[in-house]
């Protein structure tokens, strides 16, 4: 068996296997205390095979708290709800830590009980819009730490395994650490020692109540990834400060703060790219360390296995399946539903303070708004009256309704125009480092020819073949999953204008030349955009190469990653582009952008599309934009023109995705998903 899935002691707690789920923020608490959700969410993982759980946010600060972004653990009133937590996890035979936090100056006022935030100075953040916060006290220094030693007191009367104390992101024991927020001139402020002071002062305390026994672990960001904060070396001198104290049982590592410039968490980030920083850490401790960030099973195994690090963490690949530690161990990785870092369900809905959830995953976090009165998923019954259905589409809402109706006892058949599954939309896995995109597609079609679902590919669908099929097959139900279809804007185009369609070009059925403009700079036009700027720029692999050899100087390997063999132009009619990327990715993705090179005029509209350009016009006057090569990301609509003739002739009909309303991947999934479910 690998090592992956052998026990771990941390102090006198047996862990059966190495997998820690990481501190994830759902946002279902109610003034403060964990709900019925709660309760199903954590016990879906627990049930899962995941060793430990730890549960994020238990604000602890009895003055400045949200009631609704995570558990108060600062006196007895959410012990019960938490207690109902704690033993869902240990029915199904996990283990669960609870994480105490402080978010300091990350705190928004209006969020924080309407009190100003602290820190160790009045140093404001950037991810607060600048709010200012106030500097700690010696005496509110020395309330924090008895506050968190009841806080831990509160947390083993609820029954939790273990304690972790979370300092990475940017949040308060991190401000503390780093000179960059931290200039205080008294003890608490200085050489490591000082800005460590109150760490260690906290996990004193925390061990004097919970005792010599219980897990006490620590969770670090192993580079804070912001100039003039704590780098890696930094971190692993704090680590080893820590480690000396014998008060930890445990380091985990993850990477960066909020504010970072370096994407720490998006799927442009590599599979375990910031391993090297629980190794660094690992060489200079001697208790077991943890590694997170962007981790799959295939990484997990790699690291574990090699000891590179002792345990890993994973939370948004249990989000997507909770149920990954027990495919791993069992050697079915392929069955394991694929995280695919986009935070367009969990990251971004926690930071916006709504119910997380996954966007491949429609049970994620609502699990008790579709539990019959059993406690079963809709994916654990069977369907009454199973019917024999015909799929038109096998995009993501065909494919995951196919899934789901197959789980549910029913006949499947879908039928797909191309050669292949997925459909257009995974032609968004086909811009730079969107690859993982993809994964969610396969797996939804590997999982359906599971199921016995048919597929027929390369067949175009007619109203007159469907009610053929319907006839002679007895299909019971239509579903149509055909997706959308692309718009072309109402603008006057000049005889011999190159003009494609941007799916054409990501799809690899359009050429482009050497000067291209997109129209349209929404997230397929950014994207699209992106991805021809990327032509003729230098490859990972020509980049190592170069860097081993030292063929170029440093300032030479930039340029030739940043400049690539086409100039580029995005014009679009709004004053920001892409505002339908989610927040996390929406940032490097517009970076990445401007490093291209890629001229981007916002507020503006195109007048006329000519053999060598577009007119466009704007608040600053007419002007022309030279290009041989326009592409158009104006937009799709529906392809549903059948419906209506169907529904003259078939009881049984229904829309899904884009279908019904041009939208994601999420939509589409979850639209699926809820059709089949009700069947």
């Amino acid at each position: 068996m690998k090592k992956l899935y052998q026990p771990i002691m941390l102090n006198k707690l047996q862990l059966k296997n190495r997998i820690m789920m990481a501190p994830c923020g759902i946002n279902n608490t109610v003034d403060g205390c964990m709900t019925d959700q709660d309760v199903a969410f954590y016990r879906k993982r627990a049930a899962g095979g995941v060793a430990v759980i730890v549960v994020a946010n238990l604000q602890w600060d009895k003055i400045r708290f949200n009631p609704n972004s995570g558990a108060h653990i600062i006196d007895k009133k959410s012990i019960p709800s938490l207690k109902k937590v704690t033993d869902a996890v240990h029915e199904e035979g996990g283990k669960i830590f609870a994480q105490l936090v402080h978010m300091g100056r990350y705190a928004k006022q209006i969020k924080n009980q309407g009190m100003q935030s602290v820190a160790p100075s009045a140093i404001p953040s950037k991810f607060t819009q600048m709010e200012m916060p106030r500097e700690l006290t010696r005496e509110e220094i020395k309330e924090f730490v008895q506050w968190q030693a009841e806080a831990a007191a509160n947390a083993l009367e609820a029954g939790f395994d273990g304690i972790e104390i979370e300092t990475n992101s940017g949040y308060l024991f991190g401000q503390f650490f780093s000179p960059l927020t931290n200039k205080r001139t008294d003890e608490y402020g200085g050489d490591i020692h000082g800005r460590t002071r109150f760490f260690i002062e906290t996990l004193t305390a925390v061990r004097k109540v919970i005792g010599p026994d219980v897990p006490l672990t620590i969770r670090v960001g192993g580079n804070d990834f912001v100039p003039g904060s704590c780098n890696s070396d930094d971190i692993a001198d704090i680590c080893e400060l820590v480690d000396r104290t014998g008060l930890i049982d445990g380091i985990s590592v993850t990477g960066g703060w909020h504010e970072a410039s370096v994407p720490l968490v998006t799927m442009e980030l590599p599979h375990g790219a910031y391993a090297y920083l629980g190794r660094g850490i690992k060489a200079r401790v001697k208790v077991p360390v943890m590694m997170g960030n962007r981790m799959n099973v295939e990484k997990a195994e790699e690291l574990v296995e090699r000891g590179d690090v002792d345990m890993v963490v994973m939370g948004r690949p249990l989000f997507a399946d909770p149920d990954l530690p027990k495919k791993a161990m069992n050697g079915k990785i392929d069955t394991i539903r694929p995280c695919i870092g986009c935070n367009a369900g969990c990251l971004d809905s926690a930071m916006h303070g709504v119910p997380a959830g996954c966007i491949g995953n429609p049970e994620t976090n609502r699990e008790t708004n579709f539990m019959d009165e059993n406690g079963k998923l809709p994916t654990e019954t069977k369907s009454a009256s199973p019917e024999k259905i015909l799929v038109i589409g096998a995009g993501p809402a065909g494919l995951e309704f196919a899934r789901v109706a197959a789980l549910r006892g029913n006949t499947v058949t879908v039928w797909e125009k191309r050669n292949r599954t997925i459909g257009l939309s995974m032609l968004a896995a086909t811009p730079p480092r969107r690859y993982d995109i993809r994964y969610i597609g396969q797996w939804l079609e590997r999982t359906c020819r599971a199921l016995g679902v048919e597929f027929v590919l390369s067949q175009t669908a007619t109203t007159e073949n469907i009610l053929e099929a319907v006839k002679t097959q007895g299909f019971d139900r239509v579903v149509l999953a055909c997706g959308s279809n692309s718009i072309m804007p109402k603008i006057p185009i000049e005889e011999g204008a190159y003009v494609v369609q941007a799916w054409d070009v990501l799809e690899g059925k359009a050429e482009v030349g050497k000067e291209i403009v997109v129209i349209g700079g929404g997230a397929v036009g950014v994207e699209t955009a992106e991805y021809i700027g990327e032509i003729g720029t230098l490859s990972a692999e020509e980049l190592r190469f170069m860097m081993i050899f030292d063929a170029e100087p440093h300032d030479k390997l930039k340029y030739l990653l940043n400049h690539g063999s086409k100039k580029v132009s995005i014009v679009e009619m709004q004053p920001r582009l892409a505002p339908d990327i989610n927040p996390s990715c929406r940032w490097s993705i517009m970076t990445r952008v401007r490093q291209l090179g890629i001229e981007m005029y916002n507020s503006s509209t195109v007048t006329a599309i000519k053999k060598n350009g577009v007119c466009i016009s704007n608040e600053d006057g007419e002007h022309f934009v030279p290009a041989d090569t326009m592409v158009i990301a104006v937009g799709a609509r529906p392809n549903n023109d059948m419906l209506e003739e169907l529904k003259k002739h078939v009881e049984k009909v229904d829309t899904i995705g884009d279908a019904t309303t041009v939208a994601k991947i999420p939509e589409a999934i979850g639209a699926g998903y809820r059709l089949a479910a009700s069947i």
